[in-house]
């Protein structure tokens, strides 16, 4: 909001050209519409609730396909789950999405696949960027598989 407030007094400058001052108010209006953004995100994120088997089906409804929870994982790798869920659903157009669960060797593993368009570098926003970045808190793995139809992304994260 600090930024915001400092776009609003140079906007209040009285010799600035009439060309950065409407590129200064275009800045000014997508930073509210980012910070709307953000702030509803993190809403939806509370609202969501703690039961992972409700956020899945709330998030993909009649899109959910194969849901196997073999773990039950807690509540601070939701936000892991719910994004890539909105991947799947939102970014790759999927018509079916599965989640799986499970451990393997010494990792506890999150798999969401699905049927949409896959995935490439360029397409990479700040969700998958967030996952990234927890994921290496965790000190885990985040991979990427192309599948014949869509794609799987698989979170190992050690025991």
């Amino acid at each position: 909001m600090a930024f915001g407030y400092s776009l609003d007094q140079a906007l209040g400058a009285p010799d600035l050209p009439f060309s950065t001052r409407a590129e200064l108010r275009q800045l000014r209006f997508d930073v509210t519409k980012l910070i709307g953004k953000v702030r509803r995100e993190i809403l939806d994120l509370r609202e969501l609730g703690s039961d992972l088997n409700e956020i899945v089906n709330s998030l993909c409804g009649d899109r959910m396909g194969e849901l196997e929870l073999q773990v039950e994982l807690v509540p601070s790798l939701h936000p892991i789950v719910v994004e890539l869920i909105r991947n799947a659903a939102k970014h790759a157009g999927a018509s079916l999405i599965n989640l799986r669960t499970f451990y393997n060797d010494a990792y506890l593993v999150i798999e969401v696949s699905d049927n949409g368009i896959g995935f490439s570098k360029k397409m990479a926003g700040f969700g998958l960027k967030g996952i990234s970045e927890q994921v290496a808190i965790l000190a885990g793995k985040l991979e990427f598989e192309h599948l014949s139809a869509g794609m799987l992304v698989r979170v190992s994260i050690p025991k």
